[in-house]
């Protein structure tokens, strides 16, 4: 019997829209950072949806560092797999110095934070190199 690895885990800082931890990193409402991201990837919402697992560090509306290291250590500890950090206060969470688009720890995939107000964005190299450092995960064959 062969084993499916975990889905990759995209892992944010906190949902201002939702309290509910199944709507962390969702692709709507529009505007949001799930959103962006899910367009950024070039995938349709449930293509995004079903090839990644997401969560927030926090679950509630206001950033801690305290308790989303408390979750960054849980996650290392607990779950294996890749897992996607998006931004500098996640990678921060996690004891990692923000280099973007690199892997740090062979598992630890570190992304600049898709909000709008990320001006890392701007480049017209980001995206594509995104894709390129996300690409085993963005490939119809990785799922069933």
């Amino acid at each position: 019997m062969q084993l499916i690895a975990p889905k990759p885990l995209l892992v944010g800082e906190a949902n201002p829209y939702s309290l509910d931890p199944d709507m962390a990193l969702f692709p709507w409402p529009r505007q949001a950072a799930g959103n962006r991201l899910r367009e950024i990837l070039g995938l349709t919402d449930a293509k995004y949806v079903k090839r990644f697992d997401r969560i927030n560090l926090v679950r509630g509306h206001r950033w801690s560092i305290k308790l989303a290291r408390e979750e960054a250590n849980r996650l290392l500890a607990e779950r294996g797999g890749p897992m996607v950090l998006l931004g500098a206060k996640v990678a921060s969470a996690f004891g990692l110095d923000f280099t973007p688009f690199t892997v740090a720890r062979g598992q630890l995939y570190l992304l600049p934070h898709p909000s709008g107000l990320c001006r890392v964005w701007n480049d017209s190299t980001a995206v594509p190199r995104t894709r390129s450092l996300l690409g085993e995960f963005l490939t119809p064959e990785l799922r069933p």
